[in-house]
């Protein structure tokens, strides 16, 4: 729990959450001047039992380049096998091993871009406060929350991180009542039911 000390609470505060990647405003980031979308993987867009992308990610990717994003997959993931086959179904860039909550991976996925890019037009969607959330934030990119897709799926670092989250939630609970209420009571509810 040290290591938490570390970082500021309102590192651990999502600009947004949402059920979805699906439930997004994709018109309204790409209006505030948001271009490029650096996505996790697992329980962000598919659960850790699927292996392939299904119709509704097709869809997702295709409307995203439509308007006009550049999509990169950085996951924590270390099997690069699984996140290259997704990424590369859909046609899109990935990085995996990222090693989030550093910054190192999200340095990396930056320099992989079509193009440079400032903080301020990325968004980090992920379904982790302890790694996605806290790391985008770092960055000073918009953070999108995501309800993880099947939590019951979740692997062993990720239930880790899960028991770090809790205690990370009833710190912001009682430190950060305004942003909690606004960004996190509907996540907390969701994910451990009410308190």
């Amino acid at each position: 729990m040290m290591f938490l000390g570390l970082f500021k609470n309102e590192h651990f505060i999502p600009s947004v959450y949402v059920d979805t990647i699906f439930d997004i405003d994709y018109n309204k980031l790409y209006e505030d001047g948001i271009r490029l979308i650096l996505t996790d993987l697992d329980n962000t867009l598919i659960s850790y039992k699927e292996t392939d992308p299904l119709e509704a990610q097709y869809d997702w990717v295709k409307k995203m380049k439509e308007i006009g994003f550049e999509i990169i997959i950085v996951s924590n993931n270390s099997h690069k096998e699984r996140v290259s086959r997704f990424a590369e179904l859909l046609d899109i860039k990935y990085l995996n091993f990222a090693l989030k909550p550093t910054k190192i991976g999200m340095k990396k996925a930056l320099k992989m871009a079509q193009q440079k890019y400032n903080s301020n037009e990325v968004v980090a969607l992920g379904d982790q406060l302890m790694t996605d959330i806290l790391v985008a934030n770092r960055m000073k990119f918009h953070s999108i929350l995501v309800k993880a897709v099947d939590r019951k799926s979740d692997i062993l670092p990720t239930r880790i991180n899960r028991k770090l989250e809790r205690h990370v939630l009833k710190v912001l609970r009682k430190k950060n009542r305004e942003s909690y209420k606004e960004k996190l009571s509907a996540y907390v509810e969701d994910s451990y039911g009410k308190n």
